[in-house]
């Protein structure tokens, strides 16, 4: 368990650090040519990224087959569970690594909350007035609330600003509304406790931030075209007033945020046009595909080395219950690797081969020495087998062919149940790999 946990959190922070280095170096670029609103589109190669990553890699699996030779179900409820324990040593700093990605998120998270529920308390008691926004005394306007977002402003509002400036500012912050900014800065917020240890979630989020203000200046600009001077003037009357003011850990805050340069030079940059705006998010969105599509194909494979076809004939026999059921599977896997069904997990009935060449080392070389196994010399293929029943292993078989020729297996569970009958024959051959391939399609 401590291992497939690793195993997620190491994908999850190279998957998301690819997609964040692309938003980093594509957002500026996109601004300029497809506008604000569509370069925020960007930040979805974050999550559609990372969870393509997640998703089972391209099962090698060839040809599966199961016949029952008497026609009564063999009622073993056979599933899969994770991968054999790793050598103590690798399990132990595993563990370690999982302990200190705890406490480090446990107190990111502490830490957000705390800042969270310091700053509602620092609104005080937040009055509704005619117009249904809620007065406090604080330094800008803003918007706050995941689930039902308020909009703040300060007391003395009309004082601070021009009838136009008031009507542009609470405009900005009906735009994030509209786009559930505050919803969006909430997840962020969750995946930088996730990721702490992951520098480029750190300066995502200011960079997510800063898009978030820019997407929304356009989006009322848009609307306003002739208002610019008047929305510069909003930013910098907001930036003096919030420059020692506390700001929201999740919220969208009218404060400029660093560097108001860019803000303001956005402002003076024409808006591009509707057909400009489709094109960008319709090559955002291409781009996304291609690059989920690379993060899922692109996964590690597990073995390294040769490709090996293994083709595995299965009987199962209960002579109890009088039933007997076939089963025929064909498959590609490196030296090391374990097939695994379209889940990700390995199959009921699994033969992991191994090559002459396989690092003495490994994990599995310790382990299969530890069982006995001797290991297979030139021309010869390994071929270490589990069974799984009702969750849990119930026989690890083994057995050394020569390369293309056919190897038998015959065995029982624990108890003497059901008997399996193994007929495997496994071959680094080209020829017969090709073929293989041809015969299923692939």
């Amino acid at each position: 368990m401590s291992d497939e946990v690793f195993q997620v959190l190491l994908k999850t922070a190279l998957a998301s650090s690819a997609a964040l280095i692309l938003v980093a170096l594509l957002r500026k670029p996109m601004r300029i040519a497809a506008g604000a609103r569509a370069a925020y589109w960007l930040w979805l190669l974050v999550p559609v990224m990372t969870a393509s990553a997640l998703l089972p890699a391209p099962t090698p699996m060839l040809v599966s087959s199961q016949v029952n030779l008497i026609p009564e179900p063999l009622r073993s409820a056979l599933t899969a569970i994770g991968p054999a324990d790793f050598a103590g040593a690798r399990a132990l700093l595993i563990d370690l690594a999982l302990a200190i990605w705890s406490m480090g998120a446990l107190t990111m998270l502490f830490s957000v909350f705390a800042k969270q529920q310091a700053f509602a308390k620092s609104l005080g008691v937040l009055t509704r007035d005619a117009d249904g926004f809620y007065r406090s005394d604080v330094g800008a306007p803003m918007l706050v609330g995941v689930w039902n977002s308020k909009i703040v402003v300060p007391t003395d509002f009309e004082v601070r600003y021009s009838p136009e400036e008031r009507d542009l500012i609470i405009a900005h912050e009906r735009a994030h509304a509209s786009r559930h900014d505050v919803g969006v800065n909430a997840i962020a917020s969750v995946a930088l406790c996730v990721c702490w240890f992951n520098p480029l979630m750190h300066l995502a989020i200011a960079w997510l931030r800063m898009d978030q203000e820019l997407a929304c200046d356009a989006l009322v600009l848009a609307q306003r075209g002739n208002a610019r001077r008047r929305y510069a003037n909003a930013l910098l009357k907001a930036q003096i007033a919030t420059e020692s003011a506390r700001s929201p850990p999740i919220g969208c805050h009218w404060q400029s945020v660093h560097p108001l340069e860019e803000r303001i030079s956005m402002l003076k940059r024409p808006f591009p046009g509707r057909r400009r705006r489709f094109v960008g998010i319709a090559a955002i969105a291409a781009f996304t595909g291609v690059a989920s599509y690379a993060a899922w194909a692109g996964q590690p494979v597990i073995g390294t080395g040769q490709v090996i076809l293994v083709d595995m004939k299965i009987t199962i026999s209960n002579q109890q219950a009088n039933e007997v059921k076939a089963l025929a599977t064909q498959y590609l896997v490196h030296s090391g690797e374990t097939i695994k069904d379209a889940t990700g997990r390995p199959l009921d009935f699994t033969c992991t081969p191994y090559l002459a060449d396989e690092p003495d080392g490994s994990a599995a070389s310790r382990d299969q020495k530890a069982r006995g196994i001797p290991r297979p010399t030139a021309g010869q293929i390994l071929l270490d087998c589990e069974i799984r029943r009702d969750g849990k292993v119930v026989q690890r078989p083994a057995v050394i062919s020569k390369d293309g020729k056919l190897a038998t297996i015959d065995t029982a569970d624990g108890d003497g149940a059901y008997r399996y009958r193994f007929d495997i024959t496994a071959s680094t051959s080209p020829e017969k790999i090709a073929a293989a391939k041809k015969q299923s399609g692939n």
